[in-house]
């Protein structure tokens, strides 16, 4: 069970992560842990189920100014890949957004369906292996490859790997990653 990348978490981020380096890469052998029984259920749930993708403002500055406790870090990222990147990726996909009054940008279809199935669609054709109901216990790296410790005692072997578990208010949630010798900030509710 060795594998170029795993990714722990399979929601959007994780998804988007694994897509972007089976796509760079191509050939990558890549896995997906979740650790509930399904993938992308906040996808589902987003934006009353209609899914609200990203926001329509495509100046990354400006975009940035809304995030008033992370505006100076974002926006060295949103230069890099901002909204209109967002909107652009799953255009090319075949995914049409829109955009209300309001500045939410959702599927044409109203559905967030649409971009669960864009999601899995991408992960199937770059081979991408998804495992449900794996909860990861422990990461714990090696000289050349990285071991992935899953609470059924299943242990993965990885070349790289990448967190993508969401947020939490809580600092225990963290553990996974202040176990890497990483420090965590205590978190902080924002949007």
């Amino acid at each position: 069970m060795l594998f170029d990348l795993i990714v722990i978490g399979g929601g959007a981020a994780g998804f988007f992560g694994a897509i972007q380096a089976g796509e760079m890469r191509p050939g990558l052998k890549i896995l997906i842990l979740e650790k509930s029984n399904k993938v992308l259920a906040k996808v589902r749930i987003s934006g009353g189920g209609r899914c609200n993708v990203t926001h329509h403002c495509f100046n990354p500055f400006e975009l940035a100014h809304h995030y008033p406790r992370g505006e100076k870090s974002l926006k060295n990222v949103f230069k890099i890949f901002h909204a209109e990147h967002v909107v652009k990726w799953f255009a090319s996909r075949g995914v049409a957004l829109k955009h209300e009054d309001d500045g939410r940008m959702f599927p044409l279809t109203d559905s967030s369906l649409t971009i669960i199935e864009c999601f899995l669609s991408i992960a199937q054709t770059l081979r991408i292996k998804i495992e449900l109901a794996k909860a990861v216990t422990d990461i714990t790296p090696g000289i050349d490859l990285v071991s992935i410790n899953c609470v059924d005692g299943t242990v993965y072997k990885a070349k790289k790997v990448l967190i993508a578990t969401g947020g939490s208010p809580h600092k225990h949630f963290y553990d996974l990653v202040a176990n890497l010798n990483h420090n965590i900030c205590t978190p902080i509710p924002s949007l």
